[in-house]
C-alpha cells in the first residue's frame, strides 16, 4: 500500500464529507428530491471530467475495449443507486445519522463480502469487531428511534446505501488496464446521471434554482463528487477495499461537524455511543487487512 495512494483516499474522504451539507443545501435551496440530487451531482461531475478529457485529447472512444465499457457502466450503475440511497437517507434522517450509519456501515459490508468470496470463517478476533459495530448500530438505530419514524426509515436505507458503496469499492478493487481513474470517473458518472434521467423525470424534474442553487450544484458536482472519486478510484490501486472503507470514515465526521456548523443538527449521547463504538470495531479489523494486504 503506497502512501499517495492512502492519502488520496484520505482527501477523498474529507472531500464526501461536504457532500451531505451540499446535497441538503441544494434541496432545500430549490425543492429538488433525493433523485435529481443525485442526477445533478451525477451529471455535473461525469460531464465536467468528460470535457477535461477531451480538451487534453485523452479521451478516444476508439481505444475502450469491452472491459472497459462493462467496468464503467457497472459503476455507473452502483454509483447512481449509492447516490439516490444516501440522499433519500439524509432527507429522513438528517445528514449526520445517515453519513454515518451509510460509511460506518460499509467496512462491515465488505468484511461480510470477503468472508463469502473467500469462504473463510471470520477469526475470534472479527467476529469480536463485528459484534462491536453491530452493537454501535444498534444505538444509533436508538437514537432514529427517539428522532420519530421518518429518521428510522432513514437509516435503513442509509444502510442499504453503505452495501451499494461496498460494492462499488468491492468492483473497483482491481483496476482494467488503460482505464485512468480519471477517464473511468467521468465516463461512468455521465452513464449514471443519464440513467438517472428517466427516473428524475418520472418523480418531478426539478432544476437547481438561481445562482445560490447552481453554486451548490456545481460545488456538490465537482468538488465533492469529481475530485473525490477521482482521488478514491486513484487509491484503489494499493489501497484494499476494507482499508479504503475505513479511510472513508472520516466522511462523517466531516459531516456532523459541518452538520452541526451550519444545521444546527446534534446526534445525541447514543449516536456518539454508536459511533464510537463503530470507530472500535475498526481499530480491531484494520490490523489484520494491512497484514493481509501487505505481501500484495
Amino acid at each position: 500500500m503506497r502512501t499517495p495512494h492512502f492519502v488520496s483516499v484520505v482527501v477523498a474522504a474529507v472531500l464526501w464529507g461536504t457532500g451531505g451539507l451540499l446535497g441538503s443545501l441544494l434541496s432545500d435551496s430549490s425543492g429538488t428530491s433525493a433523485y435529481a440530487v443525485a442526477m445533478w451531482r451525477m451529471l455535473i461531475a461525469g460531464l465536467a471530467l468528460v470535457a477535461f478529457l477531451v480538451v487534453s485529447g485523452r479521451l478516444a472512444a476508439r481505444s475502450l475495449t469491452a472491459p472497459m465499457w462493462r467496468r464503467v457502466l457497472v459503476t455507473g450503475a452502483l454509483t447512481a443507486l449509492f447516490e439516490v440511497l444516501y440522499f433519500g437517507g439524509v432527507g429522513l434522517a438528517g445528514v449526520s445519522l445517515a453519513t454515518l450509519v451509510t460509511i460506518g456501515s460499509a467496512p462491515l459490508w465488505v468484511a461480510m463480502a470477503d468472508a463469502v468470496v473467500g469462504r473463510a470463517w471470520p477469526p475470534r478476533r472479527t467476529l469480536v469487531a463485528l459484534g462491536t459495530a453491530l452493537a454501535g448500530l444498534v444505538a444509533l438505530l436508538g437514537t432514529s428511534i427517539d428522532a420519530g419514524e421518518g429518521a428510522l426509515a432513514g437509516v435503513a436505507v442509509a444502510l442499504a446505501a453503505g452495501a451499494t458503496f461496498a460494492a462499488l469499492t468491492f468492483v473497483n478493487r482491481a483496476p482494467v488496464p488503460g482505464l485512468g481513474a480519471v477517464r473511468l470517473t467521468g465516463l461512468s458518472f455521465t452513464a449514471g446521471g443519464l440513467m438517472l434521467v428517466p427516473v428524475t423525470l418520472a418523480t418531478g424534474w426539478v432544476a437547481p434554482a438561481g445562482a445560490q442553487g447552481w453554486a451548490y450544484a456545481l460545488a456538490l458536482g465537482i468538488v465533492s463528487t469529481a475530485l473525490a472519486y477521482v482521488a478514491y478510484l486513484s487509491g484503489l490501486a494499493t489501497v484494499p477495499p476494507f482499508v479504503a472503507t475505513i479511510v472513508s470514515l472520516l466522511e462523517p465526521l466531516v459531516a456532523a461537524l459541518l452538520g452541526a456548523l451550519v444545521l444546527g443538527e446534534r446526534l445525541g449521547w447514543w449516536g456518539m455511543v454508536g459511533g464510537g463504538a463503530l470507530a472500535v470495531a475498526i481499530v480491531l479489523l484494520r490490523p489484520q487487512r494491512d497484514a493481509q494486504a501487505a505481501p500484495a
